[in-house]
């Protein structure tokens, strides 16, 4: 452990000391253009915002065109003053630009993965108000539950309207999901203008401080596309079981029948696995041999993925339940396959509940089917624009502002998170016990 800690520091001041430097030499700024240049042509080539006459015709799309090229032909002017890491970071700035979370650096670019892996020993949540720290190394603890207001010194809205103009979101409700589990990412907040080489000051409600400067290389879960920490953490929780939907996150698929209630609980983090082989044999199994009243499918954080596969089971489940006993859970971390499933299952006549998807679904009908695009001097990789096959996910549907709002709002408070209470679990068991 000690040996990884020194490595990443030297990591880590190195990769200070480059974003300190005085720019790029002529020759690589001969490479860097040529970079752009070839990112430039593949967006006005592949992406919808620039190849779909029906989107182009928008007077807000023109606007968003227009600034994308601008501010590629302004990163040109400015090579000669930029380390790398600030290069990299503009060009994530203009690839945001284009308001498609699904067009960013992959997470196999060493930048994009160094940027997810290395985290301050925090976890930050949105609850309904704000963004609250919800664990933490024992140090901090004195900051656990309340709610942030500053980072060195700046305002936290007005750091997260700049993270918003940074990362590639579509609407606020993406923004702030995505804001609050990168607020412990060292680099994001380097390329933010927070962190120094001193740390992160976090001041929170009330005044009280934390001074971060240790991180760590977390571990990253490729069947949830999730990333763990890889030292204890504690929370200041009031005693008692975490709620279902808090369990077993190293898991991205599991379910439990909870006897209490009749309940058939799922939990799908990611339409990345196969359904039709254990797990959904399992599943199959369990609502045949029990006294089954409802069946929630919990998808709040769910990236995405195809979610198509698991349209048979989908489609017992709402055969042999009586009318409204079929729920599904989403979130503002409900991505791309997650919307998907929203349409399906409510055409099966389920009860949507939870918050506005971040997900926007008007790009998905235009894609191209481009492969990963490979920037050559950089060695940068960017996801291709939505693929053509992607509108089959979304069964022809569409909302008219691109924001699916499920039919049951609920708010998830920090009140909540305290007392291990799920608003969603407890709205379904007053719903199937009136």
């Amino acid at each position: 452990m000690k040996r990884l800690r020194m490595a990443l520091l030297v990591v880590w001041i190195a990769f200070l000391a480059a974003c300190g430097s005085s720019g790029a030499t002529e020759e690589e700024q001969g490479g860097w253009s040529a970079d752009i240049e070839r990112l430039r042509e593949h967006v006005i080539q592949w992406h919808p915002r620039f190849a779909n006459d029906s989107l182009n015709q928008r007077e807000d799309n023109t606007r968003i065109r227009r600034e994308f090229e601008v501010s590629l032909d302004r990163l040109l002017l400015d090579l000669g003053y930029l380390s790398d890491f600030e290069i990299k970071a503009e060009i994530q700035r203009s690839i945001a630009l284009l308001e498609d979370n699904h067009f960013f650096f992959t997470g196999f670019s060493g930048y994009f993965s160094q940027m997810r892996l290395l985290r301050y020993p925090l976890i930050f949540g949105y609850f309904s108000d704000g963004f609250y720290l919800y664990r933490a190394a024992e140090e901090f603890s004195d900051a656990l539950n309340l709610r942030l207001v500053a980072l060195n010194g700046i305002d936290v809205q007005h750091v997260f309207e700049d993270f918003s103009r940074f990362w590639s979101v579509e609407n606020v409700y993406d923004a702030r999901y995505q804001f609050a589990a990168l607020l412990n990412a060292p680099m994001v907040l380097q390329a933010l203008g927070i962190s120094t080489e001193e740390g992160v000051r976090f001041t929170f409600e009330g005044g009280t401080e934390i001074l971060v400067t240790q991180y760590h290389q977390w571990e990253r879960l490729l069947t949830t596309l999730r990333w763990l920490p890889t030292i204890p953490l504690t929370d200041a929780r009031a005693e008692g079981d975490l709620p279902l939907f808090r369990r077993n996150l190293r898991q991205n698929l599991w379910h439990e029948f909870v006897p209490e209630y009749g309940i058939l609980y799922i939990s799908i983090r990611g339409w990345v696995t196969d359904v039709n082989g254990v797990f959904g044999e399992s599943v199959r199994n369990t609502f045949r041999e029990n006294h089954v009243q409802a069946v929630i499918i919990d998808a709040r954080g769910n990236p995405g993925g195809d979610a198509n596969q698991f349209n048979g089971l989908f489609t017992n489940f709402a055969r042999n339940l009586p009318e409204g006993r079929l729920f599904y859970f989403v979130n503002e971390g409900s991505n791309s396959g997650s919307l998907g499933a929203a349409y399906f299952l409510e055409d099966l006549g389920a009860v949507i509940l939870g918050q506005p998807l971040a997900q926007n679904s008007e790009f998905y009908w235009f894609g191209s089917g481009e492969s990963q695009l490979f920037l050559d001097y950089s060695g940068l990789e960017i996801t291709p624009p939505p693929t053509s096959w992607s509108s089959q996910i979304f069964h022809g549907r569409q909302p008219s502002d691109g924001i699916f709002r499920p039919h049951v709002l609920i708010e998830y408070t920090i009140y909540h998170w305290i007392n291990n209470n799920d608003p969603f679990f407890d709205f379904v068991v007053e719903e199937i016990s009136k």
